[in-house]
């Protein structure tokens, strides 16, 4: 039996079958960085795991932007309301909401405030967060207010 040698990188010897050997079987990621400090290779893998996440988070945005789905709120303290402390209806430019998760409010939703009182002339929340469900429309956080009001076509007061 002849056996043949092949050099390669920084002068080693290597038999014919140690040379099939190794085109056969793919590199480990770690022979393949070679002597690279560990928080270079850590920096390496960091930054190829990060790309699909900035990708992931710029196209949501861009979805955020074209769409008006909001998740409405059924906490009346936490609902946005008006400088009179009486809570904003929001609804949807397309169809009444179902009652049931996000609702998309469409290309020009609306929103109402209808001011009820109790008998003795205070605020009542409760009543005007039921008058706006029952309308078709819904509450939503303050958070949820900031990115829905320049999309709204427009604000009114109902009054009796």
């Amino acid at each position: 039996m002849v056996q043949t040698h092949s050099t390669y990188a920084r002068g080693y010897i290597m038999s014919e079958k140690q040379s099939n050997k190794q085109e056969s079987e793919p590199l480990s990621l770690k022979e393949q960085a070679g002597n690279l400090p560990e928080s270079s290779r850590r920096r390496l893998l960091k930054g190829t795991v990060a790309i699909p996440i900035i990708m992931t988070l710029r196209s949501g945005a861009a979805l955020a932007r074209t769409s008006n789905l909001v998740g409405p709120t059924e906490d009346i303290n936490s609902a946005q309301k008006d400088e009179n402390g009486d809570l904003y209806c929001v609804h949807p430019s397309s169809e009444a909401y179902t009652g049931t998760g996000p609702v998309d409010l469409g290309a020009s939703p609306t929103a109402t405030v209808n001011p009820i009182n109790d008998a003795n002339g205070v605020t009542d929340l409760q009543a005007q967060a039921t008058a706006c469900q029952n309308g078709g429309g819904v509450l939503i956080s303050a958070t949820a207010w900031s990115s829905v009001l320049p999309k709204l076509s427009s604000i009114s007061t109902i009054t009796t």
